[in-house]
């Protein structure tokens, strides 16, 4: 089986085939009505059971908004309106359980949005996701293993929200037929280091009957009930793995800086409120980028000012003071919201996105800011816009920011993804009115070399290595430092340790990380003499191309310590 690496790594374990349940949209006839109403309420048993644990869950993590949303959905299984009517259906239409949910699902859902009533507007979403629950509950296998042991998931994609619940129990792997490199399950994978492949067309059915998978996101390769050898193989890469993270435990404590005394942050990038346990345990330093695109995407409608304080607030308590910045809506381009009603364009990732809608959808933009600044009282927040190209796109975004500030007497720095090349171009103007820079590389380098980072044909050209991406990361730090602003990295080039001699010498202030690479990155920013890091950059500055940089820094690889 082919496809792509996502997370790098090696695992074994038993396999968990997760089939999609689609809404049955034409009627399919029964003449067992009984037995149909005894699945939809064994169904509805198993749904009331799960969201159940789910609640008690939410609530001793201090997630009494997020509580009461699943409250809303247990309670419809006990609604007459609701579960009473989809029964009705079924007992009047002799028609299969799947179609009775599926079709009164809808006819439920069009008449919440039909109301000029907010609340009620909101609640559609809720009816979608106890549709899917019960359609899941309705087609589940009692031969899947159980979550109680290790599995490798194999499914089609997986939501962000089935990845947390998976991930609760023993989680081992994730093999996906679809899915891209920037998903947001693969973000999560990354976060929780758990190896993942993506795009491995037929899996499902391949892998159909395996009782164990070897997933080696290392060599590319996917085994069904591996061999002892195999397995062999795996156990000894597994020990040495936990022989290099034993070697990066002192890293959890330790203060990042470099050789000779220079401090600098280690960050992590996170899309959940689950994962700042986990950036805590690994001695990250705060969040450089909260992606919060994920919060529009698991639902059916835009999530509301209540939700979204909910979600800020629970993250920058946790954080316990520690630096949060939040990245406003970075829609488009791969990220698909479809009530958000964006056209289809020939080119997203040059289109309509992320402050670009923003700022032509005041009801949207307006909403995340005041949940975001209702969210600052309670840790160290600071807003980033993302995808700017203009000054006037960045004062404008800055101006309705100010504006609502001031009516909650707040002063929140403001800063701004560098990831287009108009903004590297023009950054000692942007020193000027930003508060901050990130430099969001994985960007920045698909629109330097106008090449699709998904596009296999051309990612040979999507290196971090070229000395054109190099030379524009040190001019944007070098107008940083002229106007004394913070200057970071949070794109996945922050992270390679071959480059971080790089940043130490461009004088980057934090990189902001995957979770399971803050330790290797603290430990190699303390190897780094920062007067040699520097004499390091001024020789790449005088290189042509990436194969004369990456030879560069095997040879002085030592020099620079």
């Amino acid at each position: 089986m082919n496809g792509i690496i996502a997370v790098s790594g090696m695992a074994y374990a038993n396999a968990y085939i997760i089939r999609e349940t689609r809404a049955c949209l034409e009627p399919v006839y029964t003449e067992d009505v009984e037995r149909e109403l005894s699945r939809l309420q064994a169904a509805s048993k198993e749904c009331g059971r799960q969201l159940s644990d789910l609640i008690d869950g939410l609530k001793q993590d201090s997630g009494e908004e997020q509580a009461a949303i699943l409250e809303f959905q247990y309670m419809l299984l006990e609604d007459e309106n609701y579960f009473g009517s989809i029964c009705n259906i079924v007992k009047n239409e002799k028609v299969i359980s799947e179609y009775a949910v599926s079709k009164y699902s809808e006819e439920y859902r069009q008449e919440l949005l039909a109301l000029d009533n907010e609340y009620l507007n909101q609640r559609a979403s809720d009816i979608k996701d106890i549709e899917e629950r019960l359609l899941k509950n309705l087609n589940s296998k009692k031969d899947e293993a159980g979550n109680d042991e290790p599995i490798i998931v194999v499914a089609r994609d997986l939501t962000p929200s089935r990845f947390v619940e998976l991930s609760r129990g023993d989680l081992k792997g994730i093999i996906l037929e679809e899915g891209g490199l920037s998903s947001h399950c693969v973000i999560l994978a990354r976060s929780f280091n758990i190896p993942c492949m993506v795009g491995v067309t037929g899996a499902i059915d391949d892998l159909d009957g395996a009782k164990t998978i070897l997933l080696d996101a290392i060599s590319g390769q996917i085994i069904k009930n591996p061999t002892s050898e195999k397995i062999g193989g795996y156990e000894t890469y597994q020990r040495e793995a936990d022989k290099v993270k034993e070697s990066l435990e002192e890293y959890k404590t330790k203060k990042t800086e470099t050789a000779d005394g220079k401090h600098m942050g280690v960050y992590a990038n996170i899309t959940s409120t689950e994962e700042v346990s986990a950036l805590k345990g690994n001695g990250g330093e705060g969040v450089g980028l909260l992606r919060t695109e994920m919060l529009y995407m698991e639902k059916a409608t835009a999530p509301t000012r209540e939700e979204q304080i909910w979600f800020y607030s629970k993250i920058a308590k946790e954080l316990e003071n520690r630096p949060l910045i939040i990245r406003t809506l970075d829609v488009g381009g791969d990220k698909k919201i479809p009530y958000l009603n964006i056209p289809e364009e020939e080119n997203p990732f040059l289109g309509f996105r992320a402050i670009r809608f923003c700022l032509e959808n005041d009801d949207i933009f307006l909403t995340q800011l005041e949940a975001i600044l209702s969210s600052c009282e309670y840790g160290n927040v600071k807003i980033m816009i993302p995808m700017v190209s203009t000054i006037d796109e960045f004062k404008r975004a800055k101006e309705k920011i100010d504006s609502l500030a001031k009516t909650k007497s707040l002063n929140v720095q403001v800063g701004m993804m560098v990831e287009t090349p108009a903004a590297a171009i023009m950054a000692d103007r942007f020193a000027k009115v930003a508060d901050f820079f990130s430099i969001g590389t994985n960007d920045l380098t698909q629109y330097i070399f106008a090449a699709d980072r998904n596009n296999k044909k051309v990612a040979h050209l999507n290196s971090y290595f070229n000395p054109a991406l190099l030379r524009a990361v040190a001019n944007i730090c070098k107008e940083a430092r002229k106007e004394g602003i913070e200057v970071d990295i949070c794109g996945q080039a922050g992270e390679v340790e071959e480059l971080i001699p790089l940043w130490v010498g461009m004088g980057v202030d934090n990189l902001s990380v995957s979770i399971p690479s803050i330790t290797r990155v603290r430990r190699t920013i303390s190897l780094c003499d920062t007067k040699k890091c520097k004499a390091l950059v001024e020789k790449v500055m005088e290189l042509s191309t990436q194969d004369e940089v990456k030879e560069l820094l095997e040879k002085e690889k030592d020099k620079w310590l």
